[in-house]
């Protein structure tokens, strides 16, 4: 017997390298010839953990592990720790050849975490809407480089829920007046709205299940578990015309839109809808064994419903498909209740805490009665631009919960669970280390070790800046739940300290802002040897820009206290200095285009080669950024944007209308206060182009500014 098993790992082990090696040419894909620096060995583990070893020195490393994941991590591993590297969303830092003879290494790390889940039904809409082939290409490889194993699938749902409604009479027309546009899939799937920003057009469909399929394709390579969206019982609000004796459940209104009902799954049709929901989603996208999808978020009603019975039912129509599926639970605003688990399987659920670096639902809950839970960080809300990141909470959590009497037996890994990626790419570096870690360390140590593989050099201004960033803005304070807002960014008032962007924050910054700015002298003391690497780059414009972002704070503030006090010289200083910061601040983010809102646009755009096609993709864009819905709601602005571009067209425009206000009614006038809702929904509806300057210098300008304001 032992020397069949024996024989069954080892044609495991050829068999799974005569099919290629996805680490190999992810590393191609980083840098041609990388990938012959490293050997690749993929031994099966005989214990339940996963594993990466790493040996060798001179030409060539090799790497053993139990999977190919676990492989490309320890690969980043080593370029992390030895080479000082570092890959991310926010540029790379590479040698042009890494040196010929390679550092020594003789290490082991293993893990009994399983699980490590990434991204959030609002990444989908927040960053990744207008994603092509090759960028998701790209995010796939950073996933593997980071150690994700249970990365979300959620591209091409759409296509299920048309060919799923097409079997239950429904109209192509009557299809696409449920589903969404483009940018607001993330909240059809979690049940908060329909239709908003449609309708689809058709080549939509076609697009976005090529795109799954090859995206499903690389994750599959890897042997990663997509996850997979579940029927819940969501349904068309239509569907009460079609069924009307079935038990459809009105769900009120989530931020003032109207929600899709929820078809109570002790229904006989729910049992009928699931089973084709589930064929039709295998037929377009092949198997799963992890399937999302969360009963009442944020709000709903479950009046008339048995709420343990439905979610057995939920759960058995994922079982019935699939014998070894599993429910992926949102851990979020008081769900899942302990009433809906007590109607679950344990061993065929998986409840993912959320933000876990502010609310610690887990600890709460007594690692929810035993259930198999993750530790995960949110960190980012809305794709808003902020430098974020409660950096001791993370790197403490995940340990916390291996060694919790309670939850540590039923943990199964980590998550990250941005609703926007592409910012502060130190959490995501640190949250993706915190499987594999099981003690404390240091993060101070760590941090300095990030700013030497960030830009590639000893450099102790640079080692010193992040010491001050991550005691700063990176801080882990009390009620911090969110990136502080940009007051640029806030609708205006004279709110004071109390003004938010979003309805759901604060422009108040947790840190000293001195201190702060202490550090962004001490990062642009590199300025001149580094202004062409691209990591620095974008840190010198985004460290920059939250210092503008700071001195806006303090010029707001002075502007309210001299017109509260009428004193109009010192109202029309702090006036002008708060709109000079806001149009210098403009021009900083100009020069980059990560920081630049044509981009975005301009992949919206990319997404079709028809005008009209085209148009309708750049007003989803634009109004998700600007005023999130057609109407006013209480969603408008929380997808906020500190970009270049937006805020000169968009932000700037009702700031100088309600300071000219203000300046009038100190002068005696009786007026009413400008109401910028309108120009809003203009910029929002418009098709302007924007282009980077040609003489765009990020460096440059960010010191430049930084020198203008830290002298006066």
């Amino acid at each position: 017997m032992k020397k069949y098993i024996a024989f069954l790992l080892l044609s495991f082990n050829l068999s799974q390298l005569a099919a290629g090696n996805p680490v190999s040419e992810t590393l191609e894909r980083i840098q041609k010839g990388l990938s012959h620096r490293f050997r690749i060995e993929i031994q099966p583990s005989n214990t339940q953990e996963d594993y990466f070893e790493l040996q060798g020195e001179g030409e060539r490393i090799t790497v053993h592990a139990n999977n190919y994941v676990s492989a490309a991590f320890g690969v980043n591993w080593y370029l992390k720790y030895y080479c000082h590297c570092n890959i991310s969303f926010c540029e790379d830092q590479l040698p042009k050849k890494l040196p010929a003879s390679l550092p020594q290494v003789k290490e082991r790390h293993s893990t009994r975490l399983s699980d490590n889940l990434y991204m959030n039904y609002c990444t989908f809409s927040y960053t990744a809407t207008f994603w092509d082939w090759k960028r998701w290409e790209r995010e796939i490889d950073l996933m593997a480089l980071n150690g994700v194993t249970m990365p979300m699938a959620m591209v091409g749902t759409e296509a299920v829920w048309r060919n799923t409604l097409r079997r239950f009479g429904y109209s192509e027309e009557e299809i696409k007046s449920f589903l969404c546009g483009p940018a607001y899939f993330g909240w059809l799937l979690m049940g908060n709205l329909e239709q908003l920003g449609g309708p689809l057009p058709d080549e939509w469909f076609s697009k976005q299940i090529t795109l799954q399929k090859k995206i499903l394709s690389r994750m599959r390579e890897y042997g990663m578990k997509p996850v997979f969206q579940g029927f819940f019982g969501m349904v068309p609000n239509s569907l009460k015309e079609k069924f009307p004796k079935a038990h459809i459940i009105e769900q009120g209104r989530w931020n003032g839109l109207h929600r899709p009902p929820v078809l109570d799954p002790s229904d006989p049709l729910f049992k009928q809808m699931a089973k084709v929901w589930y064929t039709e989603y295998e037929k377009l996208f092949g198997k799963a064994d992890y399937f999302g999808g969360d009963l009442f978020h944020e709000g709903g009603k479950h009046e008339g419903i048995n709420i343990a019975e439905a979610a057995r039912q939920v759960q058995k129509s994922m079982t019935d498909y699939n014998p070894n599926a599993v429910w992926v639970i949102q851990s979020w605003g008081g769900n899942p209740k302990d009433e809906l688990l007590t109607g679950l399987e344990k061993k065929r659920t998986l409840i993912v805490d959320l933000a876990a670096e502010f609310w610690d639902n887990w600890r709460k809950r007594k690692g929810f009665g035993g259930f198999p839970w993750l530790w995960s960080n949110i960190t980012n809300y809305g794709g808003n631009v902020g430098l974020h990141g409660r950096l001791d909470a993370i790197a403490s959590g995940p340990i916390e919960g291996q060694l919790d009497p309670y939850a540590s037996s039923s943990m199964k890994g980590t998550g990250s669970t941005p609703e926007g990626i592409e910012l502060n790419p130190v959490v995501f570096d640190m949250a993706n280390e915190m499987r594999w870690r099981s003690t404390r360390f240091d993060v101070d140590k760590w941090i300095r070790q990030y700013a030497e593989r960030r830009y590639g050099t000893k450099d102790e201004n640079l080692k010193e800046a992040w010491s001050i960033f991550y005691h700063t803005a990176y801080g882990t304070y009390k009620g911090h739940r969110r990136p502080s807002e940009s007051v640029f960014c806030a609708p205006p008032s004279l709110k004071g300290k109390k003004i938010t962007a979003s309805a759901w924050s604060q422009c108040r910054i947790f840190y000293n802002p001195e201190k702060f700015a202490e550090g962004v002298g001490l990062f642009l003391k590199s300025a001149d040897k580094l202004r062409q690497t691209p990591t620095y780059q974008y840190d010198a414009v985004d460290f920059t820009r939250q210092y503008l972002a700071d001195l806006g704070r303090e010029a707001y503030y002075k502007l309210v206290e001299a017109y509260q006090k009428k004193d109009i010289e010192q109202f029309d200083y702090w006036a002008e200095r708060f709109l000079q910061l806001l149009s210098d601040q403009d021009e900083l983010l100009s020069t980059h285009e990560r920081f630049f809102v044509a981009r975005w646009i301009d992949m919206a755009r990319a997404k079709s080669k028809r005008k009209d096609i085209q148009d309708l993709y750049e007003h989803n864009a634009r109004m998700l950024i600007g005023t999130w819905t057609e109407e006013r709601t209480p969603v408008r602005d929380y997808a906020h944007k500190e970009w270049g571009g937006m805020l000169k067209d968009y932000y700037l425009p009702r700031w100088s209308d309600y300071i000219a206000y203000l300046k009038d009614t100190l002068e005696g006038k009786e007026l009413e206060a400008p109401d910028s809702f309108a120009a809003e929904r203009t910029w929002v509806n418009a098709h302007n182009k924007y282009a980077l300057p040609a003489d765009a210098d990020p460096v440059g300008t960010a010191k430049r500014l930084y020198d203008k304001y830290h002298t006066n």
